[in-house]
């Protein structure tokens, strides 16, 4: 399970914001740290939850996760994949993902992940996941990002403005200051499932353990 404090040197390379941030959501409510307002030139959609699986799914999973975390690589690239055929797929599992960036280069992943819009979401994703140390530990990741995104489709002009318009990057920050203040998440991954907060990767037998109680009678993960 990696933790903030155990990316403390890359902590240090934060911008002020994320910074700032961090250290407001030990102390006070997130509601008082000040998100920059989206100006008209800020792309959208703007970065917030992202859904995979349907609606109407009877439970409803919450990962927090960090693009730079290698637990959460290895549950994205590992499990979650079985996850997804055996209860996402079916309808029974709605899988929601909130940003819990853990140093600068996170927020910046997260923001071209974003930027690229849901219908590319979880395509981008599963690229830096799996190929997270390709560019996670690089001295130019924003080039790395940079070239995948615009590999997705996504305009290097359009990259760039979410990279720079803390209208669109703050609220990034701010999923990780709401998950901290309401959950009281301080690792990733962490997860929510029937209101329990499950910190570290969850192997799919686990994850099975935990959902199979809250699903209907009668409904059973496919396979």
């Amino acid at each position: 399970m990696r933790t903030p404090s155990s990316r403390r040197t890359a902590l240090l390379a934060l911008p002020a914001t994320l910074a700032a941030a961090a250290a407001t959501a030990q102390q006070q409510p997130a509601q008082q740290w000040e998100v920059t307002a989206p100006g008209p030139e800020t792309p959208r959609p703007l970065p917030g939850e992202r859904a995979i699986g349907r609606a109407d799914a009877p439970v409803t999973v919450i990962e927090f996760h960090s693009l730079t975390c290698g637990n959460c690589a290895r549950f994205h690239t590992e499990i979650f994949p079985r996850i997804k055929a055996a209860f996402i797929d079916p309808g029974l599992v709605r899988f929601l993902l909130r940003d819990f960036p853990l140093d600068r280069i996170a927020l910046d992943a997260a923001a071209m992940v974003h930027c690229g819009g849901t219908e590319r979401y979880e395509a981008l994703l599963a690229t830096l996941y799996s190929n997270k140390e390709a560019w996670a530990h690089s001295p130019d990741a924003r080039a790395w990002l940079r070239r995948t995104g615009t590999l997705a489709g996504i305009p290097a002009a359009r990259i760039e403005a979410c990279w720079s318009d803390r209208g669109f990057t703050d609220p990034i920050v701010l999923s990780r200051l709401e998950a901290t203040r309401d959950f009281n998440v301080n690792a990733t991954p962490s997860f929510i499932i029937g209101g329990r907060l499950y910190p570290g990767v969850l192997a799919f037998d686990r994850f099975a353990e935990l959902v199979r109680p809250l699903l209907p009678p009668g409904a059973a993960p496919r396979g």
